[in-house]
């Protein structure tokens, strides 16, 4: 069987003409591949940024589009971080290692709940019910055109450069959500189109999370909680400054306007049973045996020349397949095939398109193989892809990423704090321990 030469060097604006077309922005933020991740690793400081990260000028890593493609492991940076800090002294990187620890809980979370990660795992705790949220995404808030100079420059932002501090992006979700009521769903997909690091896994919890179908009331901020983080950078400049200004009050006074009460709207539906969280089953999962004749699949989850399976398999075929169906439901833009494209040519791998289950399947035809060796991802498409090639007659291997944090008991993943506390030890390079204890309440006084 002869294959389709490899695409690795065609440029992605011949690849994808109507995307490049679409959108303007084609470069991001950041540039792809595992050496420009290792350049941005290099200026990480933990120190200063657990203590300013909140600021929008304060010191972030900016790594999570690395984190995000598999350039990057979250135990690789976990250990550049403690490496900045005296072994003596791992607190001092405290904050960092917890912010990446929430990246490691997503990722469980979504491998737990495959496609509901797109459903409301509770009803909206805002008093409103589902049919009150439109479903169509407002064109002043995708074009920027608002007249908020805050909410514009974000939206500005977020197309242009595929990047929005944190904050930025839970007052933008809270805007979107709680001001205009539009369902979650529809930013959420807004930003997986253009965030380099955009992740269903990181992405939607979050969005749940700003909207209160997973917790337990919604996320606002106000006019002195942006100039807190912000300054005067986007007050100074609005023309709804002096009045007029949705955000320009209590945040007593905007549960008011915008809820009827923080609690679910009677009849709202949920669609995810905690106890799904509770208890999942933890263990370092093993490598597999190497087999001679193996080829290799990288996906768009580990795309770094670390590559469990590519060294384990350093002399063998490997192959990339551009996920058409995906990259069309995603709307992905210009500036993230950009990023994936500059991770894929740092690859010895011959890339293909289309249909990923069978273009996986003819190029380990082509090279007599029936053990396609790979790496995990928590998506259900990973999943439905593997189970594909199964039932073509192939053994799928799935080689084992560096575990960021281990625990000795079934994984509560109902919340992050409870997470937290069965890894922590882990994730400082500690063996792993028993969880810690909650914290004993304060009592009132009087």
């Amino acid at each position: 069987m002869t294959l389709p030469g490899s695409l690795r060097d065609m440029p992605p604006a011949e690849l994808f003409p109507e995307v490049y077309a679409r959108d303007p922005h084609h470069q991001g933020f950041a540039r792809g591949g595992r050496a420009a991740a290792l350049e941005a690793l290099a200026r990480l400081d933990p120190v200063t940024y657990g203590r300013d990260r909140s600021s929008l000028d304060g010191h972030v890593s900016r790594l999570s589009p690395y984190i995000r493609h598999g350039v990057l492991t979250l135990a690789e940076v976990r250990d550049a971080a403690l490496a900045h800090v005296p072994a003596t002294a791992p607190s001092r990187a405290w904050k960092f290692v917890n912010e990446l620890s929430w990246h490691d809980y997503f990722t469980r979370v979504y491998a737990q709940v495959g496609e509901l990660v797109w459903q409301n795992f509770q009803p909206y705790q805002t008093g409103w019910p589902q049919s009150a949220y439109s479903y169509d995404f407002p064109e002043d808030i995708a074009q920027g055109t608002s007249g908020l100079a805050c909410i514009d420059a974000w939206s500005r932002e977020l197309r242009e450069t595929g990047y929005l501090h944190n904050h930025s992006r839970m007052w933008l979700a809270s805007y979107v959500v709680h001001h205009r009521r539009v369902w979650w769903q529809g930013g959420a997909s807004w930003f997986l189109t253009h965030l380099l690091d955009g992740d269903p896994a990181n992405n939607n919890l979050n969005w749940q999370w700003v909207a209160s179908t997973w917790r337990a009331y919604p996320y606002l901020w106000n006019r002195g909680n942006l100039q807190k983080y912000a300054g005067q950078r986007y007050c100074a400049e609005c023309p709804l400054a002096s009045g007029g200004c949705p955000f320009d009050a209590t945040y007593a006074a905007l549960s008011e306007r915008l809820f009827r009460g923080k609690k679910a709207a009677p009849g709202g539906e949920g669609h995810l049973d905690p106890a799904r969280l509770q208890a999942v089953p933890w263990e370092p999962p093993p490598a597999p045996e190497a087999v001679p004749d193996a080829v290799v699949w990288v996906h768009g989850d580990r795309l770094s020349p670390t590559h469990e399976a590519l060294t384990a398999y350093p002399d063998r075929p490997a192959v990339f397949v551009w996920d058409d169906d995906l990259l069309r439901q995603w709307q992905v833009s210009a500036k993230r095939q950009t990023f994936i494209h500059e991770c894929v040519s740092e690859l010895p791998v011959h890339v293909l398109r289309g249909d990923v289950a069978g273009q996986v399947a003819a190029f380990a035809r082509a090279h007599g193989s029936r053990t396609i060796a790979t790496t995990p991802s928590p998506s259900p498409r990973f999943t439905a892809i593997v189970a594909a090639l199964e039932s073509e007659g192939f053994t799928v291997q799935v080689w084992p990423e560096p575990v960021f944090g281990a625990s000795l008991t079934p994984l509560d993943l109902r919340v992050h704090g409870d997470y937290w506390r069965q890894v922590s030890a882990s994730a400082f390079g500690k063996p792993p321990a028993p969880p810690k204890p909650r914290r004993a309440q304060a009592k009132a006084s009087g």
